[in-house]
């Protein structure tokens, strides 16, 4: 395998790269543990009629922001569902703040670390990389709460959550936010990730090397080829330590 030189930078995508997630229902299940959420705090709303304006209110706000990869944090989306239901509030809400804790405790039981991780992080940082990820993900303090729990935070540099920075990958935006947070150019950094349209085509735009991790069997386009393809994590070490 060829080595990879001039690098400084080392940044993950965090789900299905560094955090894996166990199962495919992981949405449904988040959601209907939302709904059992609300209908105990006195929103009594069938799951069919939540999920219906839930869909709509995530479909609309979509539409909106697609084309400018913006990602307004989760509680936007359940703060404009419950007034669709006929509950007004507003986003500080204790009863979206708890709607969206729940969607984020249904998460982490389904997300579990990569068992290279911890160990592949670390070689890195021996080897005097910097260490960083960007994530798209709508609560970023679930996120944040999920790298610390998998003992992760303390290995990485800097960490960016898509809400935090309303802009979600492939925006070059968000890759140029994390990139002056470590101070390198971007040729100087090389970003892992398991989705080639999305982790791979934003870290190419804005001159990044890149590295596919091969989760499952895939077409990709030539538009969003990888400067290389991997299969574990510590296959990154061969690429960057020798």
């Amino acid at each position: 395998m060829s080595r990879l030189s001039g690098i400084k930078a080392v940044l993950f995508d965090l789900f299905d790269t560094l955090l894996l997630i166990k199962d495919s229902n992981i949405s449904e299940n988040c959601l209907k543990n939302i709904h059992r959420f609300l209908v105990s705090n006195g929103v009594n709303v069938s799951y069919e009629d939540f999920m219906r304006a839930y869909s709509d209110v995530r479909k609309s706000l979509y539409d909106r922001i697609s084309k400018r990869l913006e990602e307004p944090h989760f509680k936007i989306r359940i703060t404009d569902t419950l007034r669709r239901l006929g509950y007004n509030c507003n986003i500080e809400a204790p009863i979206v703040k708890g709607a969206t804790e729940a969607y984020s405790e249904e998460f982490a039981r389904h997300v579990y670390s990569d068992e290279e991780a911890h160990h592949t992080l670390r070689r890195l940082r021996e080897r005097g990389y910097k260490i960083g990820v960007i994530s798209n993900f709508a609560i970023p303090e679930c996120a944040h709460k999920l790298i610390s729990d998998y003992g992760l935070k303390d290995l990485l540099d800097v960490t960016v959550i898509s809400a935090e920075v309303n802009r979600r990958k492939p925006s070059p935006e968000i890759y140029n936010f994390a990139l002056g947070l470590l101070g390198i150019n971007a040729e100087e950094a090389v970003f892992v990730g398991d989705t080639p349209d999305i982790d791979i085509r934003g870290a190419k735009a804005v001159g990044m090397k890149t590295i596919l991790i091969l989760r499952r069997e895939m077409e990709i386009s030539a538009e969003d080829k990888p400067d290389f393809v991997i299969k574990r994590l510590s296959d990154l070490l061969n690429l960057l330590c020798g």
